[in-house]
């Protein structure tokens, strides 16, 4: 039996938390944003109103917009990594979604699986979705979680599997998706529910469930009651997505999602009335967003780069779309998707894997294998130098043998007012050796369950540079709002001797305690680091520099640390503190990783510790297996460093 006293106390703990937030967000907005939000409130509250008057009304099939009808395909064919797709068929065969750390498999037995939390068991309210409390601290789960299956994106991969197969197996996954389109609509009627919380899930949703249903087509009846349920959310989530953007403060990925999803319900079902205008309105908000989201230099004014690739791929799905269709499209577009695409090639490793950088909650604009916007793999043949200006990062890559990648963070915190996505990871440095991670981004976790974790994993303290007196660099006002942003810049780059790369950045967010940090960067491509963080100001202070390993870490008896690699160990000696090893710690947090989204596991976090009056001074050096220390070339560096530091 239900404590109605629990009930109250945890009604109570919901509103206040829920006060606490409006007035963090309030903070942040401008005079035409307050008047949006309250014209927000009222299409919410004409929501709720048509809610109440459609819970007695019987859902009565519609007649078939023409893009449900037929057996032909409509959409342009989608370019897909077949080898990855084969590769994860059985699970999707099986029930399972694409997901790293998810548990979710698809049960008809379950008429209520689509709101079954994934990560506590619990089940979501079926009521109107504007009065379910699903921020953190909720009593059902993380709603990212929850909301993962309902994208429907593991239907698309089934679906792609059916149309590239045939017999048992094409049979299989048609019935899997046809059966799962009716299932997701009949377990959520229109507005009930949490999964009409977010419009970009809407917009998610409905793309997804579009090409699952063009793709499994001409294998199904024409009656079929798959053909009815994408009809349904047809009519139903761009309604809602339209008068429910996100502008202002809000603005960022959501905004994409529902940019992109308006302009597929405009494009497919052109014979709805409201078409012409949510394509018109997807367009020209998704064009905008693409000058203002996608940087002149290609990069993310959100800093969080698994979120830009899915924001290029939306975009080019949708341009592409357009031109399939012959459409007018924006020139915009193509541009940004060009610009975005040749950033996220300078990033890439030589895997053509991203780096993590920024939030991550493993979300993709349609399918994990899809390959638009997809860095090319590369054999670097030569030692390079990027420099990115406006997104701030400086990219560093040695020739064959060794394929070494370094990254220096040099950029803002992310995209302002509220600096949702970003991390406090000024002068951050990221290194791979040959695809082997050996200074580490430390990654997301989760957006919700325990503060805790979602405070330390955006925290300058999870990244590798220098924290002062146990604060960030900015302020964490809530989950995904940041108040004091820094500003980070790279002073100073020139090719030395024996073309050693230096670097010298500076960042601004200790000013309110009178310091400042800057870091003295020189590569060799011969295999060695020097990193030097100077921190400057008066008074007594305490500093910490920490270094995330991807790799294990032993302790010498002379203090260095030996990190283990495939071709033997390199060699870390870092002075101007008391050196300290921490591993998979909680009080305080400290030596975790998260692979991906919520999932957590130990590593090795290196922290040198130094209490004491400023300036003062921090010295890594960083020796690759076979590398021996070049004590001259060392000196010249440091020299370089403090001349220009001053």
């Amino acid at each position: 039996m239900i404590n109605p006293l629990t009930v109250s106390a945890q009604q109570s703990a919901n509103l206040g938390a829920r006060a606490l937030w409006y007035y963090r967000r309030l903070s942040v907005m401008s005079a035409p944003e307050m008047l949006h939000r309250g014209s927000q409130a009222v299409t919410l509250a004409v929501l709720h109103l048509r809610y109440r008057q459609s819970i007695a009304a019987t859902r009565r099939p519609m007649p078939l917009p023409a893009f449900c009808r037929g057996s032909r395909t409509i959409l342009p064919p989608l370019a897909m990594d077949m080898n990855n797709l084969a590769t994860m068929t059985p699970a999707l065969l099986d029930g399972y979604i694409r997901r790293a750390g998810s548990n979710w498999r698809w049960s008809p037995e379950d008429a209520d699986i689509w709101r079954r939390a994934p990560d506590s068991g619990r089940l979501w309210p079926g009521w109107f979705f504007g009065s379910i409390p699903y921020r953190q601290g909720n009593p059902y789960g993380d709603v990212r979680e929850l909301w993962e299956p309902s994208r429907l994106q593991h239907l698309v991969d089934l679906a792609q599997i059916a149309a590239t197969s045939s017999g048992g197996i094409r049979q299989r996954a048609v019935d899997l998706v046809a059966t799962q389109l009716v299932s997701w609509v009949e377990c959520n009627p229109h507005m009930a529910g949490p999964h009409y919380i977010s419009s970009m899930e809407c917009a998610l949703r409905l793309i997804s469930a579009c090409y699952a249903l063009d793709l499994i087509r001409p294998w199904l009846a024409d009656d079929a009651p798959a053909r009815q349920a994408v009809a349904a959310m047809a009519v139903e989530h761009p309604r809602l997505i339209a008068q429910r953007l996100s502008l202002y403060s809000s603005l960022g990925n959501h905004t994409i999602a529902e940019a992109a999803g308006l302009i597929h319900a405009g494009a497919l079902f052109t014979d709805l009335p409201e078409a012409a205008g949510w394509r018109s309105l997807g367009l020209n908000l998704l064009a905008e967003e693409a000058d203002h989201q996608v940087l002149a230099d290609g990069g993310g004014t959100e800093q969080a780069i698994a979120y830009h690739h899915a924001n290029l791929q939306l975009m080019a799905l949708s341009e592409q779309l357009l031109i399939h269709l012959r459409l007018p499209g924006d020139p915009r577009l193509t541009a940004a998707v060009e610009r975005g695409t040749h950033f996220l090639d300078e990033l890439a490793l030589p895997s053509g894997e991203l780096p993590a950088i920024g939030d991550s909650d493993d979300g993709e604009a349609l399918s994990p294998s899809l390959t638009l916007c997809q860095p090319r793999r590369r054999e670097q043949k030569r030692a390079s130098v990027t420099t990115l200006p406006y997104a701030g990062y400086t990219v560093l890559r040695s020739g064959s043998p060794r394929d070494i990648l370094l990254i220096l963070d040099h950029g803002p915190l992310g995209m302002p007012p509220s600096h949702g996505h970003g991390h406090a990871d000024a002068l951050s440095l990221l290194l791979w050796v040959s695809d082997v991670p050996l200074l580490v981004d430390t990654g997301t976790f989760a957006y919700a369950g325990d503060p805790v974790w979602r405070k330390y994993f955006r925290s300058t303290a999870a990244h590798n540079t220098v924290t002062v007196d146990e604060s960030d660099q900015a302020f964490q006002q809530s989950g995904f709002l940041w108040s004091r942003p820094y500003r980070a810049e790279l002073l100073s780059h020139r090719t030395g001797p024996d073309s050693t790369e230096l670097l010298l950045a500076r960042h601004d967010g200790y000013q309110a305690r009178g310091v400042s940090h800057t870091r003295g960067v020189a590569w060799s491509p011969e295999g060695w680091l020097l990193v030097q963080d100077v921190l400057s100001g008066d008074g007594m202070h305490e500093l910490a520099l920490h270094w995330h390993l991807g790799v294990v870490a032993e302790q010498q008896q002379n203090g260095a640390l030996a990190l283990r690699l495939p071709g033997g160990n390199a060699t870390m000696t870092c002075t101007g503190g008391y050196l300290s090893l921490h591993r998979g710690e909680t009080s305080p947090v400290l030596g975790w990783q998260s692979p991906a989204y919520a999932m957590r596991r130990p590593i090795t976090t290196v922290r040198v510790y130094h209490h004491g009056e400023l300036p003062h001074r921090m010295t890594t050096l960083l020796l690759l297996p076979g590398i021996e220390v070049p004590g001259r070339r060392i000196e010249e560096c440091l020299q370089w460093m403090t001349a220009e530091t001053h």
